[in-house]
């Protein structure tokens, strides 16, 4: 399962777009299958507000393997894309939360894009 939402935040005295995704694995999916569901809705929004993306923040629901196969795409996913590359430059980290499939936060990290 996967859900987006987006939202305006005040940064460097403009109005720019944040997208916060929830990605949960359940028992009958697969880690890949829900991060590239998360990737077309990433794609949606910086196709949409190009330059006015401005912050990106993910909780991905899963156990702890399921969280590593979780930010091993996702450091493929920046180091790799090619389209997504500007959007990666603009934004500069990922915020990115780790949750247990009980609801409780595990960890939270940002992912330093450079």
């Amino acid at each position: 399962m996967v859900k987006a939402g987006q939202r305006t935040i005040q940064k460097d005295g403009r109005d720019l777009q944040g997208m916060d995704f929830t990605v949960a694995v359940r028992p009958d999916d697969t880690v890949e299958n829900q991060f590239g569901l998360m990737v077309d809705m990433l794609y949606q929004w910086f196709g949409k507000s190009g330059a006015a993306c401005g912050e990106f923040t993910v909780r991905f629901v899963g156990t702890p393997q399921n969280h590593e196969a979780f930010m091993a795409c996702l450091v493929t996913l920046v180091k790799q894309e090619e389209p997504l590359r500007p959007l990666f430059a603009q934004l500069g980290q990922i915020e990115i939360a780790f949750v247990s499939p009980e609801g409780k936060v595990l960890r939270e990290s940002a992912l330093k894009i450079e």
